[in-house]
């Protein structure tokens, strides 16, 4: 895609990851979500094959990727994002992770075959798209899915650490911030039902966190069919 082509929420993202690389990277986003206790990922790790193959979907700057090369998963990387990719392939070569490796993302299509990954994670990506843009994408994360493959996505909440950060919204309920920190930034809250729609085609509730609150958080799902 050319480089004026590209959506202003890509645009957002590139910069985001920049800024970070450039300012260093907070303490907080240290530990993966594998190393911090969570119930729902430690359970997505101990129904995984022992050295399983997993998606990281929109893996940011890879600190959960690099947390499952770790535990010696052959973990597969993409995002909308090339200059975090890079940076996680770089940590994966300093560490001596062989088992870290790259597909290409177009930012609707992933470059993998069919029904190849055993597990995938899609943790506050799915979320930053218009509503038929996550569906779409759903949908793309069950076609690479084995079946019986594990799926575990997580929600943010509708928080800005910018109250200068103005958006309009989308006939679809989705928050297009149009200035501030934010600006380009797309954000679409869900509601509990959402969520379950939005992957009732490929995948089966296995544990879903957030039942009794209006802002889901994270969920489990299986591969059907």
């Amino acid at each position: 895609m050319p480089h004026d082509e590209r959506p202003a929420s890509h645009v957002f993202w590139e910069r985001c990851i920049r800024e970070t690389i450039a300012g260093g990277i907070p303490e907080k986003w240290g530990k993966s979500i594998f190393d911090q206790d969570s119930q729902l990922a430690l359970e997505f790790l101990d129904l995984l094959p022992n050295g399983g193959d997993v998606l990281d979907f929109g893996c940011g700057l890879g600190r959960n990727a690099v947390s499952l090369a770790r535990r010696g998963y052959r973990t597969v990387i993409c995002d909308v994002v090339d200059e975090g990719v890079r940076y996680c392939e770089a940590n994966a070569r300093d560490e001596g992770l062989a088992n870290i490796t790259s597909a290409e993302f177009d930012g609707s299509r992933i470059g993998l075959d069919d029904a190849v990954m055993d597990g995938v994670l899609a943790w506050s990506c799915l979320d930053h798209v218009t509503l038929r843009h996550s569906e779409e994408l759903a949908m793309e994360l069950g076609r690479v899915a084995r079946r019986g493959a594990l799926l575990l996505v997580a929600f943010d909440e509708d928080k800005s650490d910018d109250p200068d950060s103005e958006s309009r919204i989308l006939d679809d309920g989705t928050h297009q911030y149009i200035g501030g920190k934010r600006e380009g930034m797309l954000f679409r809250p869900y509601s509990n039902d959402e969520i379950r729609r939005l992957f009732s085609n490929d995948w089966e509730v296995v544990r879903f966190m957030g039942e009794d609150t209006l802002v889901p958080r994270r969920a489990l799902f299986r591969r059907s069919g």
